[in-house]
């Protein structure tokens, strides 16, 4: 795994580059995953010894690659790990924890990817068990609309009582159908002639609610 993230490095410098870089991933990763109810989390960031300075100018100075030096050169830098507060400001009781780079690569960077990926594994079951949980609300929904719009004058839109056409079956409210009983003497929905319908040949269209079950009937009676 070191040796992959470290391939494409010429130098010294391009290589502490890279190190940088995944630290600051690591660092990222580790603020996306849910802090505990204190409110801390995990931070990271590259350390070098004393002697780190010197051997840099050095390699430097010679110009040269440090692809053979990289085992005992490494081991001048590690990785300091602390717990900071939900301010982003190192926690005063916290020490940190010294890890090798190759601890970083091996064992610290591939966790926190892992734990990523479970996380946002779990965020998306969760959203799609909200989503199955939210359909029959939904849909429970949407039929109380449609019992609503049953109950509306197909004309004034006005929930009420309506009749039916007994030769269509085309229903209204009475009020609507006495209007336009008077101006025409077919049916306003499919102009079928209404001109022998009498007042008593009308039916009345029962709601939910006009329903009752026989107990109800005979406690009434």
């Amino acid at each position: 795994m070191l040796g992959y993230h470290l391939a494409k490095s010429t130098n010294c410098q391009e290589s502490l580059k890279v190190i940088e870089a995944d630290v600051q991933h690591a660092n990222m990763l580790a603020a996306s995953i849910p802090r505990n109810k204190s409110g801390h989390r995990l931070q990271m960031k590259l350390v070098h010894n004393s002697l780190a300075p010197l051997i840099l100018y050095l390699l430097q100075w010679i110009d040269c690659s440090c692809t053979c030096l990289l085992p005992s050169y490494l081991n001048l830098f590690y990785i300091v790990i602390y717990k900071v507060n939900a301010d982003g400001r190192q926690d005063a009781s916290s020490y940190g924890r010294r890890a090798t780079i190759r601890e970083f690569y091996a064992i610290i960077l591939p966790y926190l990817q892992r734990l990523t990926e479970l996380d946002d594994g779990a965020n998306a079951s969760n959203s799609l068990e909200l989503t199955a949980r939210k359909k029959p609300d939904e849909r429970r929904k949407f039929s109380d609309i449609d019992f609503e719009r049953e109950d509306e004058c197909g004309i004034c839109l006005e929930p009420c009582t309506k009749i039916v056409l007994p030769n269509c079956c085309h229903s209204m409210c009475i009020n609507c159908y006495r209007d336009w009983n008077l101006r025409s003497e077919s049916c306003p929905f499919c102009r079928g002639s209404i001109k022998r319908v009498k007042s008593g040949d009308l039916w009345v269209l029962t709601c939910g609610s006009d329903v009752v079950d026989p107990k109800t009937v005979t406690k009434e009676d």
